[in-house]
């Protein structure tokens, strides 16, 4: 596991529940962070036991002796931490633009710093675990995974939680268990659409988008959007489209609400690492256990609401986790993606991986992500038929700038970058872009240098 944040144990806990299926033995964790290493590992080894694990956690200082024989690597860093993050945010809203983790401006700061760290790993991959499979969390998912796609060899795929999401709300409206659903999504990361729900062989979409007032009602995630905008679409949006969909709103309610959610997660945490290192100096781990617990459930209940404008409890999912071969969160469709690799066994996924011909209008080595078909051989994106000229528009669009994003990122070119703000729909103005990424090259001095 690269990167030792404080969702690592849920990774862990999804790892714990399949570790018959996958035979698993040991998980090593590495972070440059040797003091965050250090209590993860603690920390992680203390819970993975109290949820049945029989496989060893341990802690490694080096990438190589950390990654050497591995067969699964799970990615999720942030060069930088949870400053950089807060930068990352809050420099655009100073301009009026968005400032969010993985969407605009935001995400193509975040994605500047990452992409160099991301294959200076994937050199370290290629050569002391070759036949690994990458899993790949690391933000921006999309992006990442494009630069590794273009700039090395390493076997990856990119997951995220949104649409499993998506699809678990959805099989509760309808009453039945996810597993019997099937779920038709296109699109790049933070940036899809379901446009079909099969169940037994019929599409349910056309029942869903008239019954979305219920769905809004039941899930948070549909209560970003009005009934009347969904089905004029005439499919599902992914809830990070609430961005560019009511971009306006998005940037009002995140300055009203007087901070962003950088701020709130570094603030969370930074209160947190203190609290682990001392109850695991005392030797206190049921201590640790229950301070980090309290923490992701704050995290949790706060998410997306600054964006809403409202200060909303985040409801309880419908308890159908059991029925999900992909399980809970982000970690279980890495499970998942794992399992399917491992065990011979053909799973439908939806994972950030190259389009292949699945999305019509987008190139082949375009990182998209999209309904596959996992096995022992990789990914396989399906076909998604003909898809709404307003949904190819933008699709195209933010994939210029996640391909410019990503050449710019490996160049160190100030100019490309210059050239990938202006090309995202949020920016679009060049003295705004320049401004903007002015900016960031100060606050990141430290991991930004462009010539």
């Amino acid at each position: 596991m690269l990167g030792a944040g404080v969702r690592a144990p849920f990774v862990l806990q999804g790892l714990a529940e399949r570790q018959h299926d996958l035979g698993l033995t040991e998980v090593v964790l590495h972070d440059t962070d040797g003091e965050r290493l250090e209590v993860m590992a603690a920390l992680g080894g203390f819970l993975s036991r109290s949820w049945g694990a029989t496989f060893t956690v341990r802690g490694e200082h080096d990438a190589r002796a950390a990654l050497g024989g591995a067969r699964f690597v799970f990615a999720a860093i942030r060069p930088g931490q949870e400053r950089a993050r807060t930068f990352d945010e809050e420099l655009p809203l100073k301009h009026g633009v968005l400032g969010q983790e993985t969407t605009g401006p935001g995400g193509f700061a975040m994605a500047m710093r990452t992409i160099p760290a991301m294959l200076e790993h994937a050199r370290t991959i290629e050569e002391v675990a070759p036949d690994a499979l990458v899993v790949n969390f690391t933000n921006p998912v999309g992006i990442v995974t494009q630069a590794l796609s273009d700039h090395s060899v390493v076997h990856a795929v990119g997951v995220c939680d949104g649409p499993v999401s998506m699809k678990r709300s959805v099989a509760a409206v309808l009453g039945v268990p996810g597993d019997q659903v099937h779920a038709d999504y296109f699109g790049l990361n933070h940036c899809g659409w379901i446009h079909r729900v099969l169940v037994d062989g019929r599409d349910r979409l056309p029942e869903l988008l008239e019954r979305y007032d219920e769905l809004r009602r039941l899930d948070h995630q549909w209560r970003l959007f009005d009934t009347e905008l969904v089905r004029s679409i005439g499919m599902l949006p992914m809830e990070y489209l609430y961005f560019y969909y009511y971009r306006e709103q998005a940037v009002e309610n995140i300055l009203r609400s007087g901070g962003t959610r950088a701020a709130q997660i570094a603030t969370i945490n930074d209160t947190l690492w203190p609290v682990l290192r001392a109850c695991i100096d005392a030797g206190d781990l049921t201590g640790a256990a229950d301070a980090w617990s309290d923490a992701m459930e704050m995290r949790d209940e706060t998410y997306f609401a600054r964006e809403r404008g409202e200060a909303l409890m985040v409801p309880t999912s419908p308890d159908m986790h059991d029925e999900l071969v992909e399980g809970e969160g982000y970690a279980g469709v890495a499970t998942a993606v794992m399992l399917a690799s491992s065990q011979r066994r053909k799973v439908p996924l939806i994972l950030n991986v190259p389009n292949r011909g699945a999305i019509h209008g987008l190139g082949d080595d375009d990182v998209v992500e999209v309904t596959c078909m996992m096995d022992e051989h990789g990914a396989h994106p399906l076909a998604q038929g003909e898809i709404p000229d307003s949904a190819r528009a933008l699709l195209a669009q933010v994939k210029l700038y996640e391909r410019l994003t990503v050449r710019a990122a490996v160049e160190g070119s100030y100019d490309t970058a210059l050239e990938a703000l202006l090309a995202h729909p949020m920016v679009g103005s060049y003295p705004l872009a320049r401004s903007i990424l002015d900016d960031y090259l100060a606050a990141h001095a430290t991991y930004l240098s462009l010539v």
